[in-house]
This record gives structure tokens, sequence and C-alpha cells, in this order.
């Protein structure tokens, strides 16, 4: 009995402890401020990576290869 007692206290402790990522999640996107290495207000294209680099042009809507916060898509939502 104190054996199962011990078990079970260990498991409900791993589990709460312990952070479980499930499949598929993946960490939030880092927000403006932290791509935003210079603190200018705009980011350059050295300043970002991934899809964003890839997008850059399209994105930057007044074409001064710098993106302002407002012309970002929106950030989508991060499932916790």
């Amino acid at each position: 009995m104190k054996k199962a007692v011990l078990l079970l206290a260990t498991v409900i402790m791993s589990s709460t402890v312990l952070p479980v990522q499930a499949k598929g999640d993946r960490p939030a996107p880092p927000s403006f401020e932290e791509l935003d290495v210079n603190g200018d207000g705009g980011l350059s294209k050295d300043e970002v990576k991934g899809p964003l680099l890839e997008d850059f042009d399209k994105f930057d809507a007044d074409g001064n290869g710098i993106l302002s916060k407002s012309e970002l898509p929106e950030r989508p939502k991060h499932k916790r």
C-alpha cells in the first residue's frame, strides 16, 4: 500500500511539474519588439528571418524597406 501511494504521488507530481508539449504545438512567435533588435521602431530584412523574410516585400506596403507594426500580418493565436 505504501508503495502504491508513493508511486501515485510521484506520478501526480511529475505530471504537474514537467511541462508537456503536445504534438504540433509550436512556441509563440517573437513579438515585434523582440524582432526590432536595433530599437528603431521598424524591421529591416536583417532583423527578420523565415516566412516573414520570404514575404518581406509583400508586407512592405510603402516599399521603404522597413516593416512597421501596422504592415505586419496579425499574429496567430497561440494555443495553450
